[in-house]
């Protein structure tokens, strides 16, 4: 089904959860009455409509038609993690802090258009990405950015919650050493990962994973375990001393602290 939005049309698929669709069309016309008092320029092409301002010599454009698209799971130039903005043409790597649920891309650009279309910008707000559309007198008046205290590795949790025994999660993965499997640990920050993975494999044939690996460390000094994370292509770790839950085929290890 085609439906008409006031930034091109959308195709909604009957197998689209019907609430989530409400949802998208009234972001987007919320991104409509914005235009009335922000002061974006209207960019029409062949298929949608999209906005542009320019600030400080700077060209911001936003895409409200692709933030639809991307909430109902079609596929997007843009990262699944990054709103629809570029910057001189270029995406401007905007993301949302990491919270549940997430919020729809549309009303997270709905925001940006007003928050970008006023006459004077609250600075402190820009995301540093779009930093560059500040002027100097508004870059001073950021605040410093604190620097982040160094995690010390392998120091014991303080969360109080409660973790399967190492040597269980160990005796599980090495008995497993080729099977993709599910996890969810707690990090040095404090924060429950969930991750699907693979161990780390020294002559794997998959140069996407291998080509460069080096490490200066022993990860097993500091209850780490090399993985590869199969969400993201991209090396990471586990702490092993710090899992909550763990699949690994028909094998299903959990704590009380594990979330779903």
């Amino acid at each position: 089904m085609m439906q008409k939005t006031p930034f091109g049309t959308l195709t909604v698929s009957p197998e689209d959860d019907r609430n989530r669709v409400v949802a998208v069309l009234r972001a987007l016309s919320w991104c409509e009455s914005l235009l009335e008092t922000a002061g974006w320029t209207p960019c029409v092409n062949e298929t949608s409509v999209s906005l542009q301002r320019t600030m400080n010599g700077q060209t911001v454009e936003i895409f409200p038609l692709e933030a639809a698209r991307m909430d109902l799971g079609r596929s997007s130039s843009f990262s699944r993690e990054h709103l629809p903005i570029t910057l001189n043409g270029k995406d401007a790597c905007v993301r949302c802090i990491p919270v549940e649920p997430r919020p729809l891309h549309t009303d997270m650009v709905a925001s940006m258009i007003l928050l970008l279309g006023r006459d004077e910008l609250f600075a402190a707000a820009i995301p540093r990405t779009l930093h560059p559309i500040l002027t100097s007198d508004q870059l001073a008046t950021l605040p410093r950015r604190q620097r982040r205290e160094r995690t010390v590795p392998g120091q014991p949790s303080t969360s109080g919650r409660e973790f399967l025994p190492e040597e269980q999660v160990l005796a599980l993965l090495d008995a497993h050493p080729s099977m993709t499997f599910e996890v969810q640990f707690e990090m040095r920050s404090g924060r429950l990962r969930n991750m699907t993975a693979r161990l780390e494999r020294e002559n794997s044939d998959e140069a996407t994973f291998t080509e460069g690996r080096s490490l200066g460390y022993n990860p097993a000094d500091f209850h780490l375990v090399p993985v590869v994370d199969l969400q993201l292509n991209q090396y990471r770790n586990v702490a092993t001393d710090r899992v909550t839950r763990i699949t690994v085929g028909e094998t299903v290890l959990s704590t009380d602290s594990a979330e779903n």
